[in-house]
């Protein structure tokens, strides 16, 4: 018998479907073994094994916080793994598996329930999900939707954000220094390039650093090297480990959709979003309608992208009672405290 709860995840990450799972799940693994349960991962395969082991701390690497057992199966078909998942739940005294995938079913879900206490991350709600719990952060969720769950939590209290967003301080001053800009892992519209050629050129930029994320599936990154080399405002930011830290420096951003934004918020940083992914319009458009962070549009198809980008980042720029307001209003929407919640929820009797 364990002596500590046991806490399974079971979810994927890859260049397809993005390494925002992986991460997420992280944060709420830290949350967990803080409150004294054992965690382990189950992925389908040595790609989403790499990737999480990346993601670990030194500490927790030498310490094997977190083992991982790669499953040897098709991260795009749960249901053929249930087989396999029903003889490992089984085996073990199980508190909770959490899972966190687009490609789990109904089906999937109710049989390992019969096992065990089962969570799961639902962004889509493609499905009522016949779950032990459901945790759903995005904003204005109808819970009614879930008829086949114990337990729902929704809104974005319950946003899993790293340890170091929750509590981090920040002062917002009156002129802008620093803009943090992020385009995701990728930016295969080059939009972090066609930013700062704007930005440099434009004489209310003049006096302002830009720091911008890149990395090593960065399609353009090259020529953002160059650009820096250039420029000596322009700042190049890879494997950041402390990103709230960095984010806290900075005194307007300028990010694609998804977990940044409430990264974003959970700091205080007055932001503008935009959008390059279909699955990245629900998330901007919900942020932009709570008045949290304003939607420049989407990259595609779209002439006067980077001239209304341009227009609302300097709106911001020289509107510093603006930037203050904004910058509450995102630090009471989103508390980086997430985590905890859901590890709390997932522990309770």
């Amino acid at each position: 018998m364990e002596s500590h709860p046991l806490v399974y995840i079971r979810t994927d990450g890859n260049e397809t479907i993005a390494t925002g799972h992986l991460m997420r799940c992280l944060s709420i693994a830290r949350a967990l073994k803080k409150r004294g349960a054992a965690v382990a991962f189950l992925v389908s395969d040595d790609t989403s094994a790499s990737i999480l082991q990346k993601m670990y701390s030194p500490d927790e690497i030498a310490d094997h916080s977190f083992p991982i057992l790669e499953l040897r199966t098709d991260y795009r078909s749960l249901d053929r793994e249930i087989q396999t998942m029903q003889g490992i739940l089984s085996s073990h005294n199980v508190a909770c598996l959490l899972v966190d995938s687009y490609f789990a079913t109904p089906e999937y879900l109710d049989i390992l329930r019969q096992i065990c206490k089962v969570a799961y991350l639902d962004d889509l709600q493609a499905f009522d999900c016949p779950a032990s719990l459901v945790i759903n952060y995005d904003f204005c969720v109808d819970e009614s939707f879930y008829t086949k769950a114990d337990c729902v939590l929704t809104g974005c209290a319950y946003t899993p954000l790293r340890e170091q967003f929750a509590d981090q301080p920040y002062h917002l001053w009156e002129q802008v220094k620093d803009l943090f800009l992020s385009t995701g892992g990728t930016d295969p519209f080059h939009i972090a390039g066609g930013m700062l050629k704007r930005l440099c050129a434009s004489d209310d930029w003049k006096d302002v650093s830009f720091h911008v994320l890149t990395g090593p599936m960065h399609v353009h990154r090259a020529e953002l090297a160059v650009m820096a080399g250039k420029d000596s405002r322009i700042v190049l930011h890879e494997q950041v480990s402390d990103m709230a830290a960095l984010m806290s420096t900075c005194d307007l951003a300028f990010s694609a959709g998804g977990t940044t934004l409430y990264e974003l918020c959970a700091v205080g940083v007055p932001s503008v979003s935009f959008s390059m992914a279909d699955n990245q319009l629900p998330g901007v458009k919900a942020f932009d309608d709570a008045n949290l962070i304003p939607w420049a549009g989407d990259i595609r198809d779209n002439e006067i992208f980077y001239d209304d980008a341009v227009e609302k980042l300097t709106a911001l720029l020289k509107n510093p009672d603006a930037r203050k307001k904004q910058s509450d209003r995102m630090r009471m929407a989103i508390d980086g405290a997430g985590a905890r919640r859901i590890a709390d929820a997932i522990l309770a009797k």
